[in-house]
């Protein structure tokens, strides 16, 4: 078995809503969450008279964003570190249209990676390639076949006598 995976280690979650004012906007798009974790660099890099904070939200690098407005983001220890300083003193400023309204630790989420067979069904590989084949737009001859066969499937020296045993001529 695998050796479990540790997912999000060193990271701060910050839980954001929005700006009643643009909530009232209505119907906007909801920014994506690299355009708010820029925006949360931004408003944070400006803060010139703190140069700890303004360094430490250069160094930040973007985690995730999940739904409901939590910003995932990752920096060295020394960085988070001044990151949950500034929210304790209230000095840490949150993107454009937005507020702040809980930071906290993120605990590394375990996962167990799943091994896969060795074994590739060959119907299922035949099928994926003559329909990838198809989207491309490549007509599909027992040439042409194999040479997808063999560029995406690598390793495998049978190819040639499987295309030409399942071949009509």
């Amino acid at each position: 078995m695998a050796r479990p995976v540790q997912l999000a280690p060193g990271s701060l979650a910050l839980v954001l809503c929005r700006l009643e004012a643009q909530e009232a906007a209505g119907g906007a798009e909801e920014p994506g969450g690299r355009a708010v974790f820029r925006a949360f660099c931004r408003a944070n890099t400006r803060c010139f008279w703190n140069s700890r904070l303004a360094r430490a939200a250069s160094r930040l690098a973007f985690q995730g964003w999940l739904r409901r407005g939590v910003l995932l983001v990752h920096a060295p220890p020394a960085s988070l570190q001044v990151l949950r300083d500034a929210w304790c003193r209230r000095a840490l400023r949150p993107p454009r249209g937005f507020r702040i309204r809980a930071v906290g630790d993120v605990f590394p989420v375990q996962m167990n990676p799943i091994a896969q067979s060795q074994f590739i069904p060959l119907a299922e590989v035949l099928c994926c390639a003559v329909s990838d084949m198809n989207a491309a737009q490549i007509v599909v001859t027992q040439e042409s076949l194999l040479e997808h066969l063999v560029k995406h499937y690598p390793g495998h020296r049978v190819w040639h006598l499987i295309t030409q045993s399942f071949w009509m001529d």
